[in-house]
């Protein structure tokens, strides 16, 4: 509807527009009340029909998916949901590694996994685990279990794709039948046992059900576009069946929480089909056993399982097959539809010779190595290519902070934002930050205040600017360190130089900015706004600090500013030159302090706390900062002799103010310091700088799966955790060979596709 209003609006103000501005240009009037703004008509013209064609493709590209409205009893939601929900798990199953083998998987049912609601009057007789027919796909299982199951196996069984393949089929059955629930296929990862209330919550619900309804509904409406309205009424009515993956997947804390939120979510919402999927070792450690009516236990691939799809595919996997023959640890290892696929893409078109042999544990993270190295190799459709290195950098960096982080841990951020890097300390990105990034932005700082100041109120306020940011920079607290250079070659110099003209242009744009300010306001109003500021940083600072000599330090400190501040006043000054003089002061300050305070809030705390304490010395970088700027100055032919005095004092006066601040960290300090780590991670290659084509470009060699629109995750929690455990430049270099080898055609891979 705001597309709608925007784009009706814009028609209308360009109808209105047109005439007046044809009639004005072949030497009519425009309307007096127009008359002013008449040479604006044209542009605003080509703006509206701008904002037009945009507001237009988003309205189509917005209908091109069936929208699910606000209104639950709207004829058209239940169709337009299940058309959202098919097109959903098309590309979880296009994008998933199982798309590539089909494999008839075997169950086994396990009754004593579970709490069945109805064994609370009678206990079943015989609860040992019973074989389920090889023939039985997982929708009759489903069924025969009385549409409540818990689904069992170990790391890369399958359990997500017969999840899929269950959501399918009931989606096949709710197209058919109006009054079969609507199959919504969630992942448990992203719950993390939240215990608020709000004020649409449901009031009889506990606050742990609340939550859980809360999130379960805002995944419905950003998977499925379901609003939570439309959610709350259906899951209140049994029209949605809940398909629940990774049990195993939600923080150890929350997992035992969950089998009273559903217990409780039963009684209170009509919930007629569910199932639940949780890694069989994981599910054995939890207290509390869910409860629904049955579970089956997905069983281990056979050997005559394998060597049947090895002849169905047919000589593409001649090596494969040869090499699993060989080594009776491979047998072991490839037990399950994931290990089967990574094995399939490592060694198809291989020699077995090539097989590395060892123990099972190193001949796992051989394969995944193979598997990696092979799959970033081949060649692939996609709109850009990435050298080794910065592929496997970045996807190791993703890998470690899906790991580390709660909540969701295989989906990939929607934003590669730094939040959450904490504990992340590289030395490549350590070395820039201290040895080039913070000198380089002292010195840009520095110079960009003293030509700026120098431009306006001549060299002596210019000089008085760079001592008063010497003297500030060699307080403490110092937040640096020494660093030794890397081995591998990071572009300092065109870093240097980046940094060093973005930072002077930011601090000439700033202090000019400052002062257009105090020019514009009455100088009694600018002076009592930066009085104002200086009295309520000293008031907090003396109401905060209980150490009394700091206190008689601040009580000096506050007389010599106000001492000063009279008599540069009293003697007849210019009080907007010393307005400003104090205004580029406090800039400066601060500005030194949140640098300051950049590389301590992303690096780890142990590696400053240990560091000796002398670090590197920024006196060179500063005095250097300021001397550019007093040759430039002077070639663009600045006043030697200091026009005003007055803007001398009120720097220096400023500068001395300001330090009440100094004892906590500014609040921009922590955003900034984080996007200078997010900065440096991509500069070395730890991240890219282009986040979608890398996502499409990772999914496209099936390292990540696309979940959604925008949305990815690794392909599996296995292949996620050998990246985040190996180490970058190793894999890398092993990806380079694999590269090399194929270009020098001494090894050769056959297109082999599902």
């Amino acid at each position: 509807m705001l597309r709608a209003v925007v784009l009706v609006v814009t028609v209308s103000l360009t109808l209105v527009l047109l005439p007046i501005a044809i009639n004005v240009g072949t030497g009519g009037t425009a309307p007096s009340f127009l008359a002013p703004y008449v040479a604006w008509t044209w542009p605003l013209i080509g703006l509206l029909w701008l904002v037009a064609i945009i507001t237009a493709l988003f309205e189509v590209r917005s209908r091109r998916l069936p929208t699910v409205s606000r209104s639950a009893d709207q004829p058209r939601n239940r169709p337009n949901a299940l058309a959202r929900v098919d097109r959903y798990l098309s590309q979880r199953v296009a994008g998933s590694l199982a798309s590539r083998t089909r494999i008839e998987l075997a169950f086994d049912e396990l009754p004593e996994a579970v709490v069945r609601p109805y064994d609370l009057l009678v206990q079943p007789l015989d609860s040992t685990p019973r074989q389920v027919p090889d023939d039985a796909d997982i929708a009759s299982v489903f069924d025969e279990l009385q549409d409540s199951m818990l689904i069992l196996g170990a790391p890369g069984a399958g359990k997500t794709t017969l999840l899929l393949d269950l959501a399918r089929t009931l989606s096949a059955q709710a197209h058919a039948d109006v009054n079969k629930p609507i199959p919504v296929l969630i992942d448990l990862a992203g719950w993390t046992a939240q215990q608020s209330r709000r004020a649409d919550d449901d009031p009889l619900d506990s606050a742990n059900l609340a939550g859980f309804v809360r999130w379960l509904l805002n995944e419905l409406n950003a998977r499925y576009g379901i609003p939570p309205a439309v959610g709350r009424t259906w899951l209140r009515r049994g029209r949605l069946a809940l398909l629940l993956d990774g049990l195993d997947e939600i923080v150890k804390a929350d997992r035992d929480k969950l089998a009273p939120v559903l217990e409780e979510l039963r009684r209170r919402y009509l919930v007629g089909k569910l199932a639940i999927t949780c890694r069989t070792q994981d599910y054995q450690l939890l207290t509390h056993k869910l409860s629904l009516y049955g579970a089956v236990h997905i069983r281990p691939l056979t050997r005559q399982q394998v060597l049947d799809y090895f002849a169905a595919v047919g000589p593409e996997l001649d090596g494969a097959r040869a090499a699993i023959e060989q080594d009776d640890a491979l047998w072991d290892l490839v037990n399950s539809p994931l290990m089967l696929n990574v094995m399939i893409l490592a060694y198809q078109g291989r020699e077995p010779e090539e097989v590395v042999a060892g123990g099972v544990a190193d001949l796992r993270r051989e394969l995944f190595d193979t598997y990696i190295s092979e799959v970033l190799a081949r060649d692939r459709l996609t709109s850009r290519q990435y050298d080794p290195s910065t592929a496997v950098r970045s996807l190791w960096c993703l890998a470690w902070w899906t790991r580390s982080r709660a909540g969701d841990r295989t989906a990939v951020p929607r934003w590669l934002v730094p939040n959450g890097w904490y504990g992340l300390s590289l030395h490549e990105v350590d070395y820039l930050a201290h040895v080039i990034f913070l000198p380089t932005l002292f010195a840009a700082l520095t110079a960009g205040a003293t030509l700026a100041t120098m431009a306006q109120y001549g060299v002596l306020a210019g000089l008085a600017v760079a001592a008063a940011a010497l003297l500030l920079v060699h307080i403490r607290p110092h937040s640096w360190q020494e660093s030794s250079p890397p081995e591998s070659k990071l572009h300092r110099a065109p870093l240097l130089a980046v940094t060093l003209a973005v930072g002077t242009a930011t601090a000439v744009i700033l202090v000019v900015a400052v002062m257009g300010l105090v020019e514009l306001l009455p100088p009694w109003l600018a002076l009592v706004a930066e009085a104002a500021a200086i009295a309520a940083s000293y008031v907090i600072e003396l109401i905060v600090s209980d150490n009394n000599r700091r206190r008689g330090l601040l009580a000096v400190r506050v007389l010599v500013v106000v001492v000063a501040s009279a008599l540069t006043l009293e003697l007849g000054a210019a009080p907007r030159d010393f307005a400003s003089g104090l205004a580029i002061g406090l800039i400066v300050a601060q500005g030194i302090r949140v640098v300051k305070h950049l590389p301590s809030d992303h690096l780890v705390h142990h590696a400053i706390a240990t560091s000796r304490g002398h670090g590197w010395r920024m006196d060179p970088w500063v005095l250097g900062g300021a001397l550019l700027a007093v040759l430039l100055a002077l070639a663009l032919g600045a006043d030697l002799a200091s026009p005003s005095l007055e803007a001398v004092v009120g720097v220096l006066v400023g500068a001395v103010a300001a330090k009440a601040w100094r004892r906590r960290a500014p609040v921009l300090a922590g955003p900034l310091s984080r996007l200078l780590h997010d900065f440096l991670l991509r500069w070395t290659g730890y991240l890219p700088w282009r986040r979608r084509a890398f996502l499409r470009y990772a999914a496209d060699r099936y390292v990540l799966a696309r979940t959604g629109r925008g949305e990815y995750s690794f392909i599996h929690l296995l292949v996620r955790d050998h990246l985040a455990e190996c180490s970058p430049n190793h894999l890398a270099a092993k990806v380079d060979h694999r590269i090399a080898e194929r270009a020098a055609g001494h090894s050769t891979t056959g297109s082999f596709s599902a």
